[in-house]
């Protein structure tokens, strides 16, 4: 995408002075609520929606998939499909907006749907399917760590405090990492489908949903784990089974299990990618392989991580030819004999237990963990949720068809065949403790991707496949604000100020001498009737 021309485009007008100029435009804020609101640290507007405006068209080149606002410092980014690979587009709140960054994620094979920033506004972190958790500057761009999950991922969250970061993966897991080192912490199967959407309230409590049909409330607490004891997923390979660890706390390896080995063993590609040099290794460890006895080189003292378990001071061999095709080491007697191995076929996981126990002297490690809360039942696939600003109310998208974008689906928009509307094709307001749906508005064709609750927790934007965001408050059953896109709405979110509502949408590839199509990345300016500004302690005051 040309960026320069993009930036032209936007100070030639995309951020465009509405209201005024504008007969049927809603009133805009008022400079005095303007300054308190850019005066009042965590505040957010209150008070019923009239509808928007476009402000600024940020992209309308490329699949836009994921949109998140940061918390704090007025910046908004996106994940965007390149012509290759997946960007992360940064900007900036200004007038008009300021492109800040566009680092590469990865490879155009993975969709990249998650994205969040951190509470101080520092990192954004990204959750793709090729399974990793990314975290880049917010500032710059730059990359600030990486780490592999077992499971392609779809949403990601940080936690309040800023200290830990949960994701989705497509298969129902939840999993807890640090922030911002990314060390695994604790994990929970907490759906039986993809997850959909993480969400964390401001007292901690995390919010999941999935295409399960459910939403579930979390508590989340520290608590000490000692490190003897890991589950991990394994699949079944010619007869073995492959596990999942980390060699030297930053290689991604699969791993044969295999007790007649007498080794831990590593290609030179993992070992290089764990650091070892093989070519200045000295000692060496005869192993038999496929072509006989090989002297492999041994790498002495080295870690060798399963989420929670850690083996310190092993000493890994480094062997090409001793490690079957299509893995990239092998796990012989040297680590069947300290730990015990047991499979839960079930959930296609490995027990794996320290037989000696803990390490002596080893102390236990303080972790974030998830306790389920509450179980919320729905009529329909749970494709969104979202919690207000005081953690009492939810936005929770429901579509009656599965969110799954397939042949059938590409068939029936290349023929302009209509979805049908239906009472559970929806964007909802739901009480965050009860689960009861408090207000819903059944106005889609067809899949609801996406549903945005407002600071004040009063009105909802929601988006679908049926090309169209909708803005609607407490108390009207007709929607306050439309906007219709060139095709499929992926994601809508509140600014967490209430100003904004950002859009990413998908955009017909339209042939045009400047590659411009239909818009795809959009800021909405919210109006309200009597807006007023309200600081964190009024809102969860008022709340209780």
């Amino acid at each position: 995408m040309n960026w320069k021309r993009t930036a032209g485009a936007l100070l030639a007008g995309g951020w465009l002075a509405v209201g005024a100029g504008c007969a049927h435009a809603p009133p805009r804020l008022t400079p005095d609520v303007e300054a308190k609101l850019a005066a009042t640290p965590g505040g957010y507007l209150s008070g019923s929606v009239v509808g928007w405006e476009q402000v600024a068209v940020l992209n309308r080149s490329d699949f836009i998939w994921g949109l998140a606002f940061s918390p704090v410092g007025g910046r908004v980014g996106y994940t965007r499909l390149g012509a290759k690979q997946y960007f992360l587009s940064i900007w900036s709140l200004g007038s008009p907006p300021k492109l800040l960054a566009d680092p590469v994620i990865n490879t155009y094979e993975f969709d990249v749907e998650g994205v969040a920033f951190s509470p101080d506004g520092s990192l954004v972190a990204t959750a793709g399917k090729d399974g990793v958790v990314r975290l880049f500057d917010a500032a710059t761009g730059a990359p600030r760590g990486e780490r592999r999950t077992e499971e392609p991922l779809g949403t990601v969250a940080f936690h309040p405090n800023g200290k830990w970061l949960v994701v989705g993966s497509l298969k129902g897991l939840l999993t807890v990492l640090s922030a911002p080192g990314l060390e695994y912490a604790s994990e929970e199967r907490g759906h039986s489908a993809l997850v959909s959407a993480v969400a964390f309230a401001p007292d901690g409590t995390l919010y999941s949903g999935s295409w399960d049909k459910h939403v579930r409330a979390w508590h989340t607490g520290l608590e000490t784990v000692r490190p003897g004891v890991a589950r991990v997923h394994f699949e079944r390979r010619d007869g073995s089974a492959v596990l999942n660890g980390t060699v030297g706390g930053k290689a991604p390896v699969s791993l044969v299990l295999d007790a007649r080995v007498p080794a831990i063993v590593l290609t030179s590609a993992a070992a290089s990618a764990a650091g070892i040099d093989a070519a200045s290794l000295k000692e060496t460890l005869n192993l038999p392989g496929a072509l006989g006895t090989t002297a492999a080189r041994l790498a002495r003292n080295q870690s060798l991580r399963f989420k929670s378990l850690v083996l310190e001071g092993v000493d890994v061999a480094v062997c090409d030819s001793c490690v079957p095709k299509g893995s990239q080491g092998v796990l012989g007697s040297p680590f069947t004999d300290k730990v015990e191995v047991t499979f839960d076929e079930v959930t296609q996981e490995a027990i794996l237990k320290l037989k000696s126990g803990a390490p002596e002297g080893a102390r236990g490690v303080e972790t974030l963990v998830l306790t389920q809360r509450s179980d919320f039942t729905f009529p329909a696939h749970v494709s969104d949720v979202t919690v207000d600003a005081s953690g009492q109310r939810l936005g929770v998208g429901l579509s009656e068809q599965l969110p799954e974008r397939n042949r059938d689906v590409y068939e029936r928009e290349k023929k302009k065949v209509q979805e049908p509307q239906g009472p559970n094709n929806t964007g909802a307001l739901v009480d965050a403790h009860s689960g009861q749906v408090l207000h819903k508005w059944p106005l889609h064709h067809g899949v609801v991707s996406s549903a945005a609750i407002s600071p004040d927790g009063h009105s909802l934007a929601s988006g679908g496949w049926d090309k169209r965001v909708y803005l609607f408050t407490e108390g009207s059953e007709a929607p306050r604000g439309e906007h219709e896109f060139g095709w499929s709405v992926r994601r809508v979110r509140f600014s967490p100020d209430g100003h904004y509502v950002g859009v990413a949408a998908w955009t017909p590839q339209v042939a045009s001498a400047s590659g411009d199509s239909d818009p795809a990345a959009v800021l909405l300016d919210v109006r309200y009737t009597q807006p007023t500004v309200v600081t964190p302690a009024e809102g969860a005051a008022t709340a209780r």
